[in-house]
């Protein structure tokens, strides 16, 4: 399956493994995707968002109540202009809220709105 010119939209969580985002991104678009960042807040205990929009070339999503973003409803912007999400890495946390519905967050909240595949990638 080729990437090249698909949308993806990262979503890092928090965990250990978050710094292996950063080494995904760059692979991502090694293949030609053109990856868009979305980090938690614990997410940026691990690493920061100056580094994940450095390697992924642009803006990293990070709040819900954004006053930039969320003028044009831009959660639901983000769930729905790309053709895969990608949630790595996968925290008990953010699939549980996912199970139940809960959408507390900017993650959440896209991934409830979301209408094109999920990939999970638990630690």
């Amino acid at each position: 399956m080729s990437l090249k010119h698909k949308r993806i939209l990262l979503v890092i969580t928090g965990g250990i493994a978050a710094y292996k985002s950063l080494d995904l991104i760059r692979r991502l678009k090694e293949r030609g995707a053109h990856v868009t960042p979305l980090m938690t807040a614990a997410a940026q205990e691990f690493i920061t968002p100056l580094a994940v929009g450095a390697l992924s070339g642009g803006h990293v999503f990070t709040e819900l109540f954004s006053r930039t973003e969320e003028q044009d409803i831009g959660h639901i912007r983000l769930a729905r202009e790309n053709d895969l999400i990608v949630v790595a890495p996968a925290t008990a946390n953010l699939m549980a809220k996912m199970a139940n519905g809960l959408a507390d967050d900017l993650a959440s909240a896209v991934l409830l709105a979301r209408d094109c595949p999920v990939l999970l990638a638990p630690p």
